[in-house]
């Protein structure tokens, strides 16, 4: 083989697996940010985070880049990266944004569904309930308020049947889950928002995509103020955001 074609195969092979370890570490991260210790302010050390995940300093930056891009993490030159604090009006703005395109995806859903699909939704929604309230269920890492929200929703996107705007939407549930997080110091599911979840079951099984829609957009904005109110009353004050446990006003 030709020895430029050689080292061109191999420079392609290492971005490969670079790029791959940088997904890896990326997933990782995002899950420190949203379920586990990194908050709003908190700084993040490449040289650390490489130690501790035991990879090098460049699929680190490559993921950092990759979760900056999403709004999580504000890298800041010759000082370092760190985790955002997102603006009051940039967090509502975003919720009224989300929920337009959701409730779409809840419409979808209303008026696509098979039967099969509408009894396994069924199925899905009382297993979250009983899930939020059973202990033993909820000491699960897979059973987190965070994991049982992306269920739901998930549930829904499946239903729409509009693989193409499920993905454009999924891809900002981190950000969601990010700005909840950083309002409330984790992210639970609060007595409204069980009652939302009802409602826009009952309206996607019954085939009322119009009720589907203004459900899903009246929760999600809902929740987007409930957010904004939070952090603009940390500001206020000059606090921090809540400590990890704490709950959404209902």
């Amino acid at each position: 083989m030709n020895p430029l074609h050689t080292r061109a195969a191999h420079i392609a092979s290492m971005r490969t697996a670079s790029s791959r370890l940088s997904d890896v570490v990326a997933e990782r991260l995002r899950e420190m940010i949203l379920d586990g210790p990194l908050s709003a302010g908190d700084p993040v050390v490449v040289a650390d985070l490489g130690r501790q995940l035991g990879v090098s300093r460049q699929p680190v930056m490559e993921a950092l880049k990759r979760i900056e891009a999403d709004g999580a993490i504000e890298i800041l030159p010759q000082i370092g990266c760190r985790i955002r604090t997102p603006d009051v009006d940039e967090v509502e703005d975003f919720f009224q944004m989300f929920a337009a395109m959701e409730g779409e995806i809840s419409a979808f859903a209303a008026a696509r569904h098979s039967r099969e699909q509408a009894a396994g939704f069924a199925e899905t929604l009382a297993g979250i309930f009983d899930a939020l309230d059973s202990p033993d269920s909820r000491s699960s890492s897979n059973s987190s308020d965070r994991g049982l929200n992306r269920l739901f929703h998930g549930a829904i996107h499946e239903m729409a049947r509009s693989p193409g705007i499920a993905r454009l939407s999924s891809a900002l549930w981190d950000r969601s889950d990010f700005y909840v997080k950083t309002a409330f110091g984790a992210f639970r599911i609060s007595s409204r928002v069980r009652k939302a979840y009802r409602e826009i079951g009952e309206a996607i099984r019954a085939r009322d995509a119009d009720l589907a829609r203004v459900a899903t957009r009246e929760h999600l904005i809902a929740s987007g103020r409930s957010a904004g109110a939070r952090l603009r009353l940390h500001s206020s004050k000059g606090e921090s955001p809540d400590p990890a446990g704490s709950r959404p006003e209902d």
